[in-house]
């Protein structure tokens, strides 16, 4: 058996170290680069050594020779089927598909953060207009009173001031971080069996129908300027907060009811979803920043209060559209590859 083994070893020494030089260049990312000829012959090197591998392992019974073929076996298949970095098409591929189907397909926990949202900004606005200082001590925000009064001694021919332009861009950066942090708060609250995502819909959703309820329950003036200034971004904005609740409640589904999977397990299956809805939302996020730091800031005569609420009207419906149309070209499901890929310099033993 040693003779045999030496004698192989002269035979493949060549091959192999072939293999190697060829291994090498392709790892440092000149497999794009390699002629016709050295195609074929990784190619066919490749498979000698594969084959090569039960030989060591079940003829030769050479430990050391199988553990070196499984190390540069297992790097070829790396090389080979490894995929390509796009990062721009992969991009275009999440936006345009992945994200909406699953936004659909996860429809019934975004709709359930929604109606938490909307209807705890029924509850602020009905607390604000029955006892406002009731509504705004259930918040523990005693803010909102100086907020309120600024609200109340502010002139109606104020109503048309804008952010100074060179506070623009600083603006709207503030305001996308700080809306990020509200929706990564909200989804992450999920890991909370959802208690956190609930706690966060219903104190913001608060805020919002008593802040609303400031603007609307005053004259006429105030109430085209409070939609032409939420609306904007806001047509964004709230989607985005249902969305990421919708995320929160998926992991709390599967730390609640993990159904045959372990809770590990289906906290695993649900957070992938989770994390597509997480991405999807900072991208929406980031529009609607950009929208609040340079649209909404602009004065009437520049852009009127009316073309802002028509504008925004288009822009919910484009939204709508978009969700509810678009995606249906991505597999519902994806089957399970990455625990069959040969990982690099695995060992036998």
């Amino acid at each position: 058996m040693p003779g045999e083994l030496t004698k192989f070893l002269e035979e493949r020494e060549y091959a192999y170290r072939r293999l190697e030089d060829l291994l090498v260049r392709a790892e440092r990312g000149a497999l794009r680069r390699f002629s016709r000829d050295d195609l074929v012959e990784f190619g066919h090197l490749y498979r000698l050594a594969a084959a090569d591998l039960a030989r060591a392992r079940y003829v030769l019974r050479s430990p050391l020779l199988a553990e070196y073929l499984n190390e540069i076996v297992g790097r070829a298949h790396h090389v080979i089927h490894r995929r390509r970095n796009r990062p721009l098409k992969s991009l275009a591929k999440f936006i345009a598909y992945e994200f909406p189907a699953t936004v659909r397909r996860e429809i019934g926990p975004v709709m359930l953060a929604a109606l938490l949202l909307f209807g705890s900004a029924l509850i602020g606005g009905i607390a604000y207009q029955i006892d406002p200082e009731w509504g705004q001590l259930l918040l523990s925000q005693p803010e909102l009173r100086q907020y309120e009064q600024a609200v109340e001694t502010s002139h109606e021919s104020l109503l048309a001031t804008s952010i100074d332009e060179t506070f623009m861009a600083s603006a709207s950066a503030y305001v996308i971080t700080n809306n990020i942090q509200v929706c990564i708060t909200a989804a992450a609250g999920g890991l909370l069996f959802g208690l956190g995502t609930l706690f966060s819909l219903l104190t913001n959703g608060f805020l919002l129908g008593v802040i609303g309820t400031m603007f609307l329950s005053r004259s006429q003036e105030f109430v085209t300027y409070f939609w032409a200034g939420i609306l904007p971004h806001g047509v964004l904005e709230l989607p985005a907060i249902c969305i990421s609740g919708g995320a929160g409640f998926l992991l709390a589904r599967g730390l609640l009811v993990p159904g045959p999977l372990s809770r590990g397990d289906a906290l695993r299956k649900e957070g992938r979803n989770a994390m597509k809805l997480i991405w999807g939302v900072i991208l929406i996020l980031i529009v609607a920043g950009l929208i609040e730091g340079f649209v909404t800031p602009l004065k009437a005569s520049w852009l009127p209060p009316e073309v802002k609420i028509f504008s925004s009207i288009v822009l919910f419906g484009a939204f709508v559209w978009y969700l509810a149309r678009s995606g249906y070209r991505v597999q519902q499901t994806e089957p399970e590859v990455a625990g069959l890929r040969t990982a690099t310099r695995v060992r036998i033993d």
